[in-house]
């Protein structure tokens, strides 16, 4: 369509795209064409986006050395760091895997997938973080979890897991 490529979905009013890039500040996977010269678009920026997901959270503060999310554990939870750090570990890998500070965010994939965690996550310093639990999480990201899990994009890859660090295996 329109030279760009091939044509690969449809979004209707009340619709919504792009929030892959807003979660992992990614590039686009594909580019939007509107069908029709009287369509609204509204724009949601990346600052706003997370404002919103930490408005619509509750924040509790973890200490030094407290277990965020232990790998295996049955994912319910999405959280979004609100200041300090966090380390991730995998049981099969030596060291720190991921690095997270304030405005990083884990636990998406368990909550998207029904799988165990991926990793253990510990607080490096005090932290205060953003959690989301997984109906608040799919309320509020809306559609976002058929969209992470599409695979129809020619040239693309497909499924967060390859996007994510703490999936390798």
């Amino acid at each position: 369509m329109h030279g760009i490529g091939s044509h690969v979905g449809t979004i209707n009013a009340g619709g919504s795209f792009g929030e892959l890039a807003l979660m992992y500040n990614a590039p686009r996977a594909a580019t939007i064409v509107s069908a029709s010269p009287l369509s609204t678009l509204w724009a949601l920026d990346r600052v706003t986006f997370r404002k919103i997901l930490l408005e619509s959270s509750f924040a509790r503060r973890r200490m030094y050395e407290h277990f965020l999310a232990e790998e295996g554990d049955q994912g319910s939870t999405f959280y979004l760091m609100v200041s300090g750090e966090a380390d991730a570990f995998k049981s099969n890998e030596e060291g720190v895997v991921k690095h997270y500070q304030k405005g990083d965010f884990f636990g998406e994939l368990a909550l998207l997938n029904d799988k165990p965690r991926a990793a253990t996550v510990v607080a490096a310093t005090d932290v205060k973080v953003a959690v989301l639990g997984k109906s608040a999480f799919q309320r509020m990201l809306g559609p976002v979890e058929s969209i992470m899990r599409r695979t129809k994009y020619v040239g693309v890859k497909s499924g967060v897991e390859e996007m994510d660090p703490l999936q390798k295996d």
